[in-house]
């Protein structure tokens, strides 16, 4: 609210002008300068005036703005400047003494008052105008002015007043170097569209095809990434140890470009391991092949044995063997997926259920007042399973799943849980009878409506095992 509180600096200089004027005149003082000094009280408190009715047209404009920021500083103080002139001008023609010597001083002290200028400032002042003539930038703009990036949050007579969000602070830009350096302007042509730019290093294995598919579907998969149809992906370069890849692509909001750059840098690395390469890094390993194979023999058996212990403690596969676990840990993958990246996707055929064993993903539905956007059901922790209908059964994806953070999951493919199944009829009735336990605890099932699901589900998946056996 401090905007709205006036200067009082003409107020203040008209005040002290009759404060003086009245003494003089009190001591028995005549002449010119106490003539002058009463008429520099009334044109100051003219002038005062006028700042007034300009304060309250710029606290109008700012709450009639839809982005609810001023205009810039300077067209307020060159209106003041123009409106000054002309109180100043009339008072002096009224009292016979706009002449020369008396108009030259009255100005320059009014030109003192709004702002002492010098040859430096003289540049501040024409790089303004031409800012505000030509529409570089406006208030509320994302620019980067000489290396300096953030949000225009003011344009004075002598400087260029830049918020940056990244470290929560103002720069204050000398506007004489606006005509003597580069300005990028980010928030042009378009304030609904964001140009951002993410370089990645791939490594010289993977084929460029294959790279430029996993790293265009990283952007298709961010859900903050707007106008998909534009996002591109190009090779950028190619060094030593990388091929690199340029991200092109669209973001809403300019405040929110750090976190989704970070969303899409941790979603390559986490795209890339799953298709078997890493990151190049210029290290120097001394071990031999047989010692990189036994670690990663090591680190394998370590989280088979890990995910092991967590399946045998889910209620779900209480009617499997252990050999049959071991199975499934041996044979299937584990995953593991960055912030913002989409596990499943609703709609689509699932061929595998999921096992969290570390992080937290969200269960995301179409948001019923916006078709467009989603929202959060609910969010799934280490030990919760997904997917599980959608393998058993055929059945399309009834929603999406996202990975809040590091999200490590056990997938169990579809021809895993076939393998079991078929073998172990016993073991696919219990297990339908565990899931329509739980989805009775979901939809407040009768016994009746519980059974009948049962029944239901025991012959979907029959019929999903024998398809697949068959083709």
């Amino acid at each position: 609210m401090s905007r709205l509180i006036p200067s009082m600096v003409f107020f203040r200089v008209s005040l002290a002008a009759a404060l003086l004027s009245n003494g003089l005149q009190g001591a028995g003082l005549e002449g010119d300068i106490v003539d002058w000094i009463a008429v520099v009280a009334k044109t100051g408190l003219y002038v005062a005036f006028v700042e007034l009715a300009l304060d309250v047209i710029w606290a109008l404009v700012i709450r009639l703005s839809s982005r609810g920021v001023a205009p810039p500083r300077i067209l307020k103080d060159l209106a003041l400047v123009a409106a000054a002139f002309v109180v100043v001008a009339a008072e002096l023609n009224s009292q016979g003494l706009l002449t020369t010597v008396g108009s030259a001083a009255v100005l320059g002290g009014l030109a003192f008052i709004v702002g002492p200028g010098s040859a430096t400032q003289i540049s501040n002042i024409s790089a303004a105008l031409a800012v505000q003539v030509e529409r570089q930038y406006v208030v509320g703009d994302w620019v980067e002015i000489a290396g300096q990036m953030g949000r225009v949050d003011n344009i004075s007579w002598n400087s260029t007043y830049l918020y940056d969000d990244t470290d929560d602070r103002y720069i204050v830009v000398p506007n004489s170097l606006i005509d003597h350096s580069k300005t990028i302007n980010y928030s042009r042509p378009s304030r609904a569209e964001y140009r951002l730019e993410v370089e990645v290093g791939v490594p010289l294995n993977m084929p460029p095809g294959q790279a430029m598919r996993v790293l265009k579907s990283v952007l298709d998969s961010n859900v903050e990434i707007v106008n998909k149809d534009r996002s591109s992906v190009v090779i950028r370069s190619i060094g030593n140890d990388s091929i690199n890849y340029a991200l092109k692509f669209f973001v809403p909001d300019f405040a929110v470009r750090n976190r989704i750059r970070t969303q899409v840098f941790s979603s390559v690395w986490y795209a890339i391991e799953r298709h078997g390469y890493s990151l190049p890094h210029s290290i120097v390993d001394l071990r031999t092949e047989q010692t990189r194979r036994q670690l990663r023999e090591r680190r394998s058996s370590e989280a088979q044995e890990k995910c092991f212990n967590l399946l045998r403690k889910i209620e779900l596969f209480s009617s499997l063997t252990d050999d049959e676990i071991q199975g499934i840990v041996c044979n299937d993958n584990i995953l593991a997926f960055g912030p913002g990246e989409m596990v499943v996707n609703k709609g689509e055929i699932g061929g595998s259920m999921f096992v969290i064993m570390e992080g937290i993903c969200s269960v995301l539905i179409p948001d019923p007042s916006d078709e467009t956007s989603m929202m959060e059901v609910a969010q799934l922790k280490s030990g919760s399973i997904f997917g599980e209908i959608s393998a058993l059964t055929d059945a399309p994806r009834t929603a999406w799943i996202q990975a809040t953070g590091h999200v490590l999951l056990q997938e169990i493919s579809q021809s895993q849980i076939e393998a079991v199944f078929l073998n172990n009829q016993t073991a696919m009735a219990e297990f339908a009878k565990v899931m329509a336990t739980r989805e009775a605890g979901l939809k407040t099932f009768t016994l009746e409506e519980k059974k009948t699901f049962e029944l239901g589900l025991v012959e979907r998946m029959t019929q999903t095992f024998s398809r697949l056996m068959n083709s």
